[in-house]
């Protein structure tokens, strides 16, 4: 679908054949702007390609067009359409044992490099092909690196290079060459000014480089397609919890609902949840203080490094109070916690994306969330990428002899089967 950028801020309408890195005309954050279907009529009338189950399947209320005579072919690797696993476990705990709301999983980490970051690099990396880009670059603590590495190679980008954190775990370097991208390994505070050089000398990176961390625009439309997906196979929920850190899948999601209710598809919105760590929660922060817009906080790092970054988004601000929602910063003990929890309902999250959950029960409490609603918790990374700090949350595996009694259960029945 045909598009434009613009402005959050002032409304400034943008080509994106100029890719620009902010808004010319304030420097604000730039989304895509589009015409997606209207009066629709309801969740079983939503267009879809119906023979794909991909993030393409809802190619209607996506940016397709490349500018000038550029082709455009959605890249894909089978991201999106991930199931939604019913929560018991994070059920019980959002009550305190009682009856509580449905908590639903969104499971992301089956998508193909593990992550929901696979429907932003499906998206973005679709645009970056058609603009005929062949050096990309990032900034990743690994889940996003891995995935651009996977797609920059699907969509035969000639030179790919992660700058990664020096908190990441081996896993996520060993992904990242195998898809065949550069890694390499350097401290937090001179990775974005490596990646402005970067940009500086033609490389194209897959977020803005700013002094606040903001996004592609086409990563938004991205997210958005978790919107599509929960509306079209379970109906509107009562809330949708994220993990936050830069805010833009919050928000993505967010702007998916919005634009259904726009086009009559629904007619209500979530409450949206954000989770943060209490190490580091500028987003919780500015909510609680009644601020306008989002600062810094600089804390120690926290368990879930996926999330550690010192800044998040006034977008993100906006849709919690625009949505009735609210933000929480979780200790330590509650991510580790809901990880277990989302273990024992089927889903191995990282610390990460644990925080969805770790956020309802508290959203209960203060009456964002009742007893009998739904919520959808998104569940963005899998913990198999973080094998160090995942085992001091769950335990280290015993070795044994091979005797009964060596055995950490109990191996006498207590009593017959009926």
């Amino acid at each position: 679908m045909d598009h434009e950028f613009v402005c959050r801020n002032c409304g400034e309408r943008v080509s994106p054949a100029r890719q620009p890195p902010g808004c010319p005309a304030c420097d604000g954050r730039l989304e895509v702007a589009l015409d997606p279907p209207t009066d629709v009529g309801s969740p079983a009338d939503l267009p879809t390609d119906a023979d794909r189950y991909d993030v393409w399947r809802y190619g209607d209320w996506l940016p397709t067009d490349a500018p000038g005579d550029a082709a455009f072919e959605p890249l894909t690797l089978g991201e999106g359409w991930t199931p939604l696993v019913e929560g018991e476990h994070c059920s019980a705990a959002a009550a305190d044992g009682a009856s509580g709301p449905t908590v639903l999983l969104k499971n992301e980490t089956v998508a193909p490099t593990w992550s929901w970051k696979d429907r932003l690099n499906a998206v973005v990396l679709s645009h970056v092909a058609a603009l005929g880009h062949d050096r990309i670059a990032c900034s990743s603590t690994g889940n996003h690196g891995a995935s651009v590495a996977a797609y920059a190679s699907a969509a035969d980008v000639e030179e790919t290079l992660v700058l990664v954190a020096d908190e990441s775990d081996r896993p996520h370097l060993a992904q990242i060459r195998a898809h065949g991208a550069e890694a390499v390994t350097l401290t937090e505070d001179r990775r974005l000014d490596l990646l402005a050089a970067l940009a500086d000398r033609g490389w194209f990176p897959t977020y803005q480089v700013a002094d606040a961390y903001a996004a592609q625009p086409y990563v938004y439309e991205a997210y958005k397609t978790i919107a599509f997906e929960v509306v079209e196979r379970h109906g509107v929920p009562d809330a949708v919890a994220v993990p936050v850190g830069s805010g833009d899948g919050l928000y993505g999601i967010w702007k998916g609902f919005r634009e259904l209710r726009e086009a009559g598809v629904i007619d209500g919105l979530p409450a949206m949840v954000a989770g943060e760590t209490a190490e580091r929660a500028p987003l919780t922060r500015a909510y609680e203080s009644g601020a306008e817009t989002v600062g810094r906080d600089d804390g120690p790092m926290p368990i879930s490094v996926s999330t550690k970054g010192a800044w998040s988004g006034s977008h993100a601000l906006d849709a919690v109070r625009a949505s009735g929602g609210a933000a929480y910063a979780v200790e330590q003990s509650g991510v580790e916690r809901a990880l277990r929890r989302c273990g024992r309902d089927g889903v191995f999250v990282e610390p990460a994306g644990a925080l969805s959950a770790a956020a309802v029960p508290p959203a209960v409490a203060d009456g964002v969330v009742a007893p009998d609603e739904t919520v959808v918790a998104v569940a963005t990374g899998p913990g198999s990428k973080w094998p160090d700090i995942v085992t001091d949350v769950v335990g280290e595996t015993p070795r044994v002899e091979p005797r009964l009694d060596a055995l950490p259960v109990d191996v006498e029945k207590s009593e017959e089967p009926s």
